[in-house]
């Protein structure tokens, strides 16, 4: 062991573990925008949740207002994640920052609920997707059975063979990763904008059966009639812009680690605001509001049959599945990092700090972490209440999400409270504006939580689970590393 190498909090480096690192500087701008916008993956968001906005008492047609609404504050927490990376650039990002600046119990607890909410997401995703490509299979080609479209058998088979190769992908390395998701993004991106154009430009030349014509009060958040109405479609638009943080988990493979991950998720934020906003407009003015409610998840499919015909609707479900199989990957990415981070501070499982000789990517935790949603989907599977329960899961994994960014705001005002008077706009972007939008995100989770019954209990659950893993964590991490007991930071400069 060499003494003079200290590793976390001042524990010595066994010789083995020193050249252990991830792959640096291997991603620039638009890697890492491409990763952020990839993750967020508008095709599989509006494909899962658009009709269950739309349905929410309260919001209909307003719907695309709830995309405006929740862009707001979590603009503000892209640009909280953009100030705390400057400081301290770790692929842990908002697990290690929390740990540094608000308590160490904290970040542990906020890293546990992204592990978490990713595990649950890289469960029902597959799922999606092997619906999509059976439905696909099906409708292009006749390879397979009508009946096997709707088989959950024959789907969790396609989705675990879909989990395992996006599982390999993240394990050979990041730059094969990323050229991945460069693919994945032309298909997704040109598919969702050329569509959603070409059908507004459809409903105004030739007016289609059940079309209706744009208003601006669709854009307008005073619409939206209710506190629950609100908050409910925010949970679920705050999901809809979920994934652009997944560029600061890999800060460490970035060029320029202070800055570049930071200005890929605020970039991103703009973009995707731009193609849900016009995605949903071109949904309501095409096929009306009926049949947004109607359709639920075939909503993108039916709109590329309502604007083009059936070769349109083919191409959509393309789209929606490249979407879907990109954001599974782009999950299950951060949440091996993040572990990893927990991992190195000895926090976590050992075996999670693995990293491997060739690749330079944590796959051991990768692998793991692949397992336990293959463990999950195969429980959707064959058991009809553990579906229940990750589909309420999933409905409101908004809340999770919320609930890490808002918490993450609010670190960012603490850590930078010290240097209050020191310029209006370094104020403004480092502690106000962090502190309103950790604060909205924080309310939407209560509001959701409080008025959801017993649809809000697995997200509870979710949370609660993570104490007593908190405890297990310190009880038996606490004689082995000083992690609980560090002192804490604050920054007193603007740079």
């Amino acid at each position: 062991m060499n003494e003079d190498v200290l590793g976390p909090f001042g524990v010595p480096v066994p010789d083995a573990e020193e050249t252990q690192q991830l792959r640096h500087d291997e991603l620039n701008l638009f890697d890492a925008t491409a990763v952020a916008v990839s993750s967020v993956a508008p095709a599989y968001s509006s494909a899962s949740t658009l009709s269950a906005v739309f349905v929410i008492g309260g919001i209909g047609l307003s719907s695309p207002s709830v995309l405006v609404l929740s862009f707001i504050p979590v603009l503000f927490i892209a640009i909280s994640y953009f100030h705390l990376n400057r400081r301290n650039p770790s692929c842990g990002a908002s697990y290690s920052w929390l740990s540094q600046v608000v308590h160490p119990t904290v970040g542990w607890f906020n890293g546990w609920v992204q592990i978490a909410t990713s595990v649950l997401f890289c469960t029902t995703a597959p799922l999606l997707a092997g619906g999509y490509t059976l439905q696909f299979l099906h409708s292009a080609f006749n390879l397979v059975s009508l009946s096997a479209v709707t088989n959950t058998k024959d789907i969790a088979i396609v989705a675990a063979l879909w989990l395992a190769f996006v599982t390999v992908i993240c394990i050979y390395g990041i730059r094969w990763t990323t050229n991945v998701q460069w693919v994945m993004v032309v298909i997704e991106y040109v598919c969702v904008v050329v569509f959603s154009i070409g059908g507004i430009v459809k409903v105004v030349l030739m007016h289609p059966r059940h079309s209706m014509g744009f208003s601006f009060s669709w854009l307008n958040p005073l619409q939206i009639h209710g506190w629950t109405a609100a908050a409910s479609g925010l949970a679920l638009g705050v999901f809809f812009f979920w994934g652009w943080d997944t560029a600061l988990n890999l800060n460490e493979e970035s060029k320029d680690s202070r800055r570049v991950p930071g200005r890929a998720g605020i970039i991103s934020m703009w973009l995707l605001l731009f193609v849900f906003v016009l995605n949903f407009v071109a949904a309501q003015m095409l096929l009306g509001p009926a049949a947004v409610a109607a359709q639920g998840t075939e909503v993108l499919f039916y709109f590329g049959q309502q604007f083009a015909g059936s070769w349109a609707s083919y191409v959509m479900i393309f789209a929606v599945l490249s979407s879907t199989v990109a954001t599974t990957q782009t999950t299950l990415l951060p949440a091996a990092r993040i572990t990893l981070s927990m991992a190195r501070d000895g926090v976590f499982p050992k075996l999670f700090a693995s990293i491997h000789e060739r690749y330079k990517t944590p796959a051991v935790g990768t692998a793991i972490l692949s397992f336990l949603s293959l463990f999950g989907i195969l429980l959707t599977t064959f058991s009809t209440s553990s579906s229940d329960v990750f589909n309420n899961l999933v409905s409101n994994i908004g809340v999770l999400v919320a609930f890490y960014y808002g918490i993450t705001g609010l670190a960012c005002a603490w850590a930078f409270r010290k240097t209050i008077g020191q310029g209006l706009w370094a104020n403004l972007t480092m502690v106000y504006l962090p502190f309103i939008g950790g604060l909205a995100l924080l309310f939407v989770c209560y509001e959701v939580l409080s008025t959801g019954g017993s649809s809000a209990y697995p997200d509870l659950w979710a949370l609660f689970l993570g104490l007593p893993m908190l405890l297990a964590a310190w009880l038996a991490t606490r004689h082995k590393t000083n992690f609980f007991s560090q002192p804490l930071v604050s920054y007193d400069t603007i740079e």
